[in-house]
């Protein structure tokens, strides 16, 4: 059976909101001013602390991200799931799906906010930012989840909402779909070719259904 490997900002859950207001509180209390909407655009899907390091000094990209982050964790519990993904997960989990999540961000916030509305046990494994050196669109974080869940790339399909993660998911020689009931949105996604799109988290059984379909007439 297909294993699902999931992103999770603007896929999972909507907190692409308070992420964009903790970039701009870092920016406006170090730098006296508010990001550009093409510095916004440049930080989607990408470490954050990866891409402040490429735009500053170590020292002034350390005390804007530490900032910002201060202000995303104070308001964390206030993210929320995108409607009807709970409901999806648990129905993938009885239909004996196994289920990991790969994200950019860093292994503490991941976990936290997957705890605050107990999702967190749907999921076998967590790769984080701090597992590897590469990050997507470098297959390397989905290849890490791969291995440590000891199926074959092949036997994946990543499930997000960036042009980064079609990209690594492509890389990694795993299926994609392309989620386009958040931040996703069809035109941006579409040039990657991703293998599926689905319009709401219902497509995603569909998708999956017909998938094994097609793989068990073989």
């Amino acid at each position: 059976m297909t294993v699902v490997l999931w992103d999770l900002d603007g896929t999972i859950q909507d907190s692409e909101g308070l992420a964009r207001e903790g970039t701009r509180h870092g920016f406006k209390e170090v730098l006296g001013r508010e990001p550009t909407e093409d510095e916004f655009k440049q930080l989607m899907g990408r470490p954050v602390p990866i891409v402040y390091k490429e735009w500053f000094d170590d020292v002034l990209a350390q005390r804007i991200y530490d900032t910002g982050t201060s202000y995303y964790r104070e308001h964390a519990e206030q993210i929320s799931c995108y409607t009807h993904v709970p409901e999806l997960l648990n129905e993938l989990k009885q239909r004996g799906y196994r289920m990991g999540v790969v994200s950019a961000k860093r292994r503490f916030n991941v976990v936290r906010e997957l705890k605050f509305k107990e999702l967190d046990a749907f999921f076998e494994i967590v790769i984080a930012q701090e597992d590897t050196l590469l990050h997507k669109p470098d297959p390397a974080p989905l290849l890490l989840a791969a291995n440590q869940m000891n199926v074959s790339p092949v036997n994946c399909v990543y499930i997000g909402d960036q042009p980064t993660d079609i990209e690594a998911a492509h890389s990694a020689g795993m299926q994609s779909i392309a989620a386009l009931w958040g931040d996703g949105k069809a035109e941006r996604l579409q040039s990657k070719r991703p293998t599926m799109m689905a319009d709401n988290p219902a497509d995603i059984l569909t998708l999956l259904s017909k998938k094994a379909e097609v793989e068990g007439g073989k």
